[in-house]
């Protein structure tokens, strides 16, 4: 599911499209949920039919996000302590981590105390 978020995020910017739809998950929500708070997206809108439309923000006509990620795949699985992701989250944007206490952002989960699952990079 994140790979399609991401894939649908990244295809939308390169093209200059105003918003990208897909069928909404609940997971799909949290993830916009941490774009939006983050200022990375103009915001999104469910419909009644079951679909998520995303909303894209570009700044001076290029898109806010030049980098989107997938760092942590089935097979691979990214995993950092606190130690580790202290270290390497200030060289990053913005980390989406899978914690213990929910989906967050890398410097929440620091200042939590929490390691976890590294999921995404958006830059």
């Amino acid at each position: 599911m994140l790979a399609r978020i991401i894939n649908k995020l990244r295809n939308g910017y390169m093209v200059y499209h105003f918003g990208v739809s897909f069928k909404e998950v609940s997971f799909c929500t949290k993830i916009l949920d941490i774009l939006w708070k983050e200022n990375l997206i103009r915001g999104y809108k469910k419909t009644d039919k079951g679909t998520l439309t995303i909303f894209l923000r570009y700044h001076d006509g290029s898109p806010i996000c030049s980098r989107l990620v997938i760092l942590s795949k089935p097979r691979d699985r990214l995993y950092l302590s606190l130690l580790d992701l202290s270290r390497i989250s200030d060289n990053f944007g913005t980390l989406i981590v899978s914690t213990t206490k929910g989906i967050m952002i890398s410097e929440k989960a620091i200042s939590k105390g929490e390691g976890g699952e590294i999921l995404a990079y958006v830059g």
